[in-house]
């Protein structure tokens, strides 16, 4: 089965008035989508993280790694990861970059190879169809006043979530009031986690871990820069509540030092980031070896958003889904049809074959991307 296309295009939306998170004030969203396509008449879909250069990543999919893999057999995932990894990322590569514009490309394939056999995702990688509980995440429940941001965590509630995502990162009081307001307002019967988005000091985490414990916090997710490895080790071993992390580590490489200095107990690859599924799937058996769990970021559309849940469907230490809960994301709502939905807080993959979605290509021309970061 010929691959005879490899196809990135980058999307961008703008956002008005968006609620401020650690990482910064958000101006515009973006995502990368891949294409693949074969002799056959298959088409498959994968999405690339943007890495705050959405224009760049599609450039680097069509300009550098098309030419290695069209010609190829689309159900030789392994072979084509090993020599995207050995031309481009061993050496002389474009860094981290490079892992997200792969993740592209090795999603997408895994569409094209479960659409050839007819099977969706979860039953290639050897997974069963199951209901995964799902948390009220992604980009919501930014830096607001404690009363609206319990408002905003009673409305998912509602909904029929049982656990949340708080946006972490400000200054250690304001993170504190906020995450002692929702919990005094959702009561106990609700898992809060905390994202810090790789703001805190050491001294910070130090100030804030009571307060956390306090609330009885879920997990503290990526509390300090990726590279801070001492430090979340440290935490780790200090702490009742786990840390999480994995987001913006990449490949089976990073995870692996993160599992054997015990520096988080929940790993969080996110497969438009890490490598692709292929990649994800190595990652979370690593940390089953390690007896740690498995609780995938999501990116910014559906088609991240359907890897996900078929790879926890596989994990045998999965632990629970990441939705993303935004009031406005085209990339989520109108780029795909068919993908999985969050009901009373959990959810199932497509019986579909592939990841499960039909992609619309006219948000292609609708939502062209914006070169530059999307946080200022």
């Amino acid at each position: 089965m010929k691959i005879t296309e490899v196809k990135a295009c980058a999307l961008s939306f703008k956002l008005d008035n968006a609620p401020r998170r650690g990482v910064g004030q958000p101006i515009k969203k973006d995502t990368v989508v891949v294409r693949v396509k074969t002799e056959d008449g298959i088409t498959g879909y994968g999405e690339a993280h943007h890495a705050l250069a959405p224009t760049l990543v599609a450039e680097l999919v069509n300009q550098n790694l098309a030419p290695i893999v069209v010609g190829s057999n689309a159900m030789e995932v392994e072979d084509i990861w090993n020599r995207i990894y050995l031309k481009q990322g061993q050496t002389h590569g474009p860094g981290n970059a490079l892992y997200k514009a792969l993740s592209g490309v090795d999603v997408a394939l895994w569409d094209v190879r479960g659409k050839a056999l007819k099977q969706p995702v979860y039953r290639l990688l050897g997974g069963a169809r199951k209901k995964i509980r799902a948390y009220a995440g992604g980009v919501c429940m930014g830096f607001k006043p404690p009363p609206a941001l319990l408002e905003e965590a009673q409305s998912f509630v509602a909904k029929g979530y049982t656990a949340i995502k708080l946006r972490m990162g400000d200054t250690v009081d304001n993170d504190l009031a906020r995450v002692r307001a929702v919990r005094k307002g959702l009561g106990e019967g609700i898992d809060i986690a905390v994202d810090i988005n790789t703001r805190y000091s050491y001294l910070d985490l130090q100030r804030a871990l009571p307060g956390f414990e306090e609330c009885r916090v879920f997990w503290i997710e990526e509390p300090f820069a990726p590279d801070a490895i001492a430090d979340y080790a440290h935490f780790n071993a200090r702490t009742r509540v786990p840390l999480a992390g994995g987001e913006n580590h990449f490949l089976r490489y990073q995870a692996r030092e993160l599992l054997e200095r015990r520096a988080v107990d929940v790993i969080q690859p996110d497969p438009c980031k890490a490598g692709g599924i292929t990649e994800t799937k190595k990652i979370a058996d690593l940390a089953a070896a390690f007896r740690r769990a498995f609780a995938p970021h999501v990116g910014m559309s559906a088609i991240d958003a359907a890897a996900c849940v078929h790879l926890l469907c596989a994990a045998s230490n999965a632990l629970i889904y990441e939705s993303d809960c935004s009031a406005f994301n085209p990339f989520r709502d109108e780029l795909c049809s068919g993908h999985p939905q969050v009901i009373d807080g959990y959810i199932q993959p497509s019986e579909a074959p592939g990841l499960g979605f039909e992609v619309d290509e006219s948000l292609f021309d609708k939502l062209p991307g914006i070169a530059g970061p999307c946080y200022v």
